[in-house]
């Protein structure tokens, strides 16, 4: 091994420094507002404020999804395989953010006036656009993470320095959306507020992405020093995607995320409604239980520090499934047996629900992520290639599953039970909704996401890789590498 390399080792076996983790968590700002500002906003924005069909509006997102499909493991592999003076991270990092900022901005400022298919057109060709330039920033991005550090315990500080900032993005998104734009007269249902709304967020998006980018430019001396990539490109990808489902452990983690985020995206695409007509809120309980969610988040961050570093990831990850599935399920399911009414108990009710829901979702999420890091390691034990960012378009995917299939499968059921759009033009809030549809609506929204959380659950099951396990991944690698060097100081040997 060479002096460069025995140094990047041993950088990586050590703290990765508070100033490399603030900068590295910095670029969680643009996936943070981007994902809360799609996830909270979008769905409303399009159906209730500018009239789009439910499933019109569900499959604009399931459009954008379809093309994720290819792009993200595409840019995964291209990110793995590439070869600059800037490593393989950086540069796509700088090539997505400014994109995705753009996107931003245009998907919250509809042209006023235009026809439906035009709308629908307009909406899913920026959405496109969005996803893309989300791929190429955030998928590097992680990739990049994952290979600050070798040690089992500080990827998990890694992971949550990702989340501390997330906590940031996501509140002050919600903060921009609820308080600032459309905190005045017509709030939510006020259509030229959006516009700046997008704007603004794209404007955080662009600082969060470059910040991290250039602050992270001094990890390159952590980076495995890899040699240019040999043979044809579209070979070198058949193989790796081939490979990629050949290992178990990726396998069960990919699509028991893609069941969670898609339940996740039934239930955020539909909280603005069901706040606004199931719950009947006003806009400033609105705001508080938005933003629990956020705080609950930055304390499941500071949990996780301790639980996971005290328990296998496995099973944090299944108790806080359980918690999920019973918190989505319950109130809605009181609600529509009519044990939960309208009274001073609800709003701390479901003001305290958001808060445990984000406390665990963070814990949750943070175990899975660390997860994948440990899967990758587990990739290069069989396969002998480090494929970060491959793995990482899987996680991707499934995230943006939240704004594809979750939001499809919620523009579908709203019209399937005939719940009303353009309801600005209704009465906004006041709009009458009969009490059959909003029964139905409940059991959509709660018991109906909470079933998809126990199939995520269920094939997570499958998922076997352990402390111990890693360990001995870990000696292993290292083990191959110490017999690399050995052969390689033995060919300089004159016969």
């Amino acid at each position: 091994m060479s002096e460069a390399q025995n140094h990047a080792a041993a950088l990586r076996r050590g703290k990765v420094g508070l100033p490399l983790i603030t900068a590295y968590g910095s670029g969680t700002l643009a996936d943070s507002v981007t994902q809360t500002a799609l996830n909270f906003f979008l769905f409303f924005y399009l159906t209730a404020v500018c009239g789009m069909s439910n499933s019109l509006a569900g499959l604009s997102g399931l459009i954008a999804l379809s093309v994720d499909a290819i792009g993200d493991p595409l840019v995964g592999a291209l990110s793995d395989n590439s070869w600059s003076s800037l490593g393989r991270r950086h540069p796509f990092i700088f090539a997505g953010i400014g994109p995705l900022a753009l996107g931003l901005g245009l998907l919250f400022s509809l042209p006023v006036g235009l026809s439906p298919l035009a709308l629908f057109a307009y909406a899913t060709g920026v959405s496109i656009l969005l996803r893309v330039a989300h791929s190429t920033f955030f998928l590097p991005y992680v990739g990049l993470g994952a290979e600050l550090s070798d040690d089992y315990a500080e990827r998990t500080n890694v992971v949550s320095s990702r989340f501390l900032f997330s906590v940031v993005g996501a509140a002050g998104c919600l903060v921009l959306g609820q308080s600032v734009f459309m905190g005045g007269p017509g709030g939510l249902m006020h259509r030229a507020a959006y516009a700046p709304f997008g704007w603004a967020c794209g404007a955080i998006v662009l600082a969060g992405g470059l910040a991290t980018g250039f602050g992270t430019l001094g990890a390159l001396k952590r980076m495995r020093p890899l040699g240019k990539p040999q043979g044809a490109l579209v070979p070198r990808l058949a193989r790796d995607f081939g490979q990629l489902f050949r290992n178990p452990s990726f396998i069960a983690l990919f699509l028991s995320l893609l069941l969670l985020f898609t339940g996740l995206g039934v239930v955020n695409s539909l909280t603005l409604h069901a706040n606004t007509f199931f719950w009947r809120l006003p806009s400033a309980v609105i705001q508080i239980i938005l933003l629990a969610n956020p705080a609950g988040v930055l304390l499941g961050v500071l949990i996780s520090l301790a639980v996971i570093r005290q328990l296998e990831k496995r099973t944090v990850v299944i108790a806080g499934f359980v918690v999920t599935i019973v918190l989505q399920a319950l109130l809605p399911l009181l609600r529509v047996m009519g044990l939960l009414p309208d009274g001073p108990l609800l709003a701390p009710i479901l003001i305290g629900t958001a808060l445990v829901s984000g406390t665990v979702g963070a814990v949750v999420a943070i175990a899975f992520q660390s997860a994948m890091a440990d899967a990758a390691d587990e990739h290069e034990h069989m396969f002998g290639t480090r494929r970060e960012s491959l793995y990482y378009a899987g996680l991707n995917l499934s995230a943006k599953a939240a704004g594809g299939l979750g939001v499809f499968f919620a523009g579908i059921g709203l019209d399937l039970i005939r719940f009303p759009t353009n309801l600005a033009a209704q009465g906004g809030a006041g709009a009458a909704i009969p009490a059959g549809v909003l029964t139905r609506f409940g059991l959509i929204f709660g018991p109906g996401a909470a079933v998809i959380y126990a199939l995520a659950l269920g094939v997570f099951l499958f998922y076997r890789l352990d402390r111990r396990r890693h360990a001995q991944i870990q000696n292993d690698l290292a083990a191959r590498q110490n017999a690399a060097d050995i052969v390689e100081a033995g060919s300089f040997i004159e016969p």
